[in-house]
């Protein structure tokens, strides 16, 4: 993954001042999945690439080949556009607490003893209050991805993105039993579907059983169907005082999803439930495309330019308070490909969406533009340059 210009640009350091023996206490990588455990008759490993029931816990080392020898090295790395090394990750080990004890069990299910679940519940909460005192916040990341993944490529992805944060907070690999099959996709929305309810979990658990003040929640392409799925849930329980979830910031990338559904949502008050949804848009997404062409709809991740038909809802989507709508067509690396994976493709996206994260600040303040009668934002084309300017 290239490095966010916000940090090659030299506006902001992640890793700021601390010691390479604070980094290291503070990386710890959490998981959270719903495949079933891999048995000698899978080919996978850790977890099997089909459903397993019951959310499972625990936390994942990731090795770089080569290691990174220095802190100095390490920043070099963080901080730069070009790099002479090409490096790989790969998952080395993971060590899972167990199933996770839930409000609500389903009564169908034949979850372990409360003995059992009781302590794998104090365990995690314990590990997650940990992190969040060493790394010095008390924010909760989630990432779920899309689809045709292993349970590996997910939780590297992860690593990524919890180096880029910073180790800020506690980082959660959310790994829902994609199919790694191009072919899958159809069964792999079905799949995600029936694993919102586990994701709901999780996040009252940690709002409600730890330390944790804020969640926030990185969905991509079909995981944001999830995603969406599960803060539509929220958002719809918390009226009637069943939820205690507590969301920040909500970002949806390559969504996969209905406009008049999501519109729907809106209705419903779904941004009740959250401090900020921005939802990432681009026209060269070809995913989406073939997507359309498949539903008959537009998709919420592709952007479209603004037409006679389309001028008052856009002036409307612009008036939504909680509400951002960002185009990543023009920026940089968002075309790479088939255009889906701009998140990490272009250093300009991935720049904004952890700029989002760190600091909630509105787009303006990120440095993006919005032209008159758009209801998206955009990226200006001396970005970099405005990201310097930031205060």
């Amino acid at each position: 993954m290239p490095s966010p210009v916000a940090y090659t640009s030299g506006a902001f350091e992640p890793i700021g001042d601390r010691s390479g023996q604070e980094l290291e206490q503070q990386s710890t990588l959490f998981y959270a999945t719903d495949r079933a455990p891999a048995t000698p008759e899978d080919r996978a490993e850790f977890y099997a690439n089909r459903r397993g029931g019951p959310l499972r816990v625990g936390t994942a080392v990731v090795a770089m080949d080569p290691p990174v020898q220095t802190l100095q090295e390490l920043r070099t790395l963080t901080t730069s556009a070009e790099r002479d090394l090409d490096r790989t990750l790969s998952v080395r080990s993971v060590d899972e607490i167990g199933p996770l004890k839930v409000n609500t069990p389903n009564p169908l299910a034949n979850p372990a003893s409360a003995d059992v679940l009781a302590q794998n519940s104090a365990t995690f909460r314990r590990e997650i209050n940990q992190q969040l005192v060493r790394s010095g916040s008390r924010d909760a990341y989630i990432y779920i991805h899309g689809y045709n993944v292993d349970f590996a490529y997910p939780t590297l992805a992860s690593k990524e993105l919890q180096h880029f944060l910073g180790y800020r907070g506690a980082f959660i690999s959310y790994n829902w039993p994609a199919t790694p099959n191009r072919f899958a996709y159809l069964r792999d929305l079905e799949t995600a579907q029936a694993t919102r309810r586990n994701l709901r979990g999780l996040i009252e658990y940690l709002s409600s059983e730890t330390d944790v003040q804020r969640v926030h929640l990185i969905g991509y392409s079909a995981g944001s169907r999830l995603t969406f799925e599960t803060v539509y849930q929220i958002a719809l329980m918390s009226k009637t005082g069943e939820s205690r979830a507590r969301l920040g910031q909500v970002i949806l990338i390559g969504s996969d999803l209905d406009r008049h559904y999501f519109t729907e949502a809106i209705a419903d008050g779904l941004l009740n439930s959250v401090d900020q949804l921005s939802i990432y848009m681009s026209a060269s997404d070809s995913a989406l495309a073939m997507s359309r062409l498949l539903f008959g709809e537009n998709r919420l991740g592709q952007f479209s330019e603004v037409t006679e038909e389309t001028r008052d809802n856009v002036a409307k989507l612009a008036a939504i308070d909680k509400l951002s709508l960002i185009n990543v067509t023009n920026a940089e690396g968002a075309a790479l490909g088939n255009g889906h994976w701009y998140f990490r493709s272009s250093p300009w996206a991935s720049s904004d969406i952890f700029l989002t994260l760190l600091t909630g600040k509105p787009p303006a303040a990120r440095g993006l533009e919005r032209l008159k009668g758009e209801a998206a934002w955009q990226f200006p084309d001396d970005y970099p340059q405005q990201l310097t300017q930031l205060q």
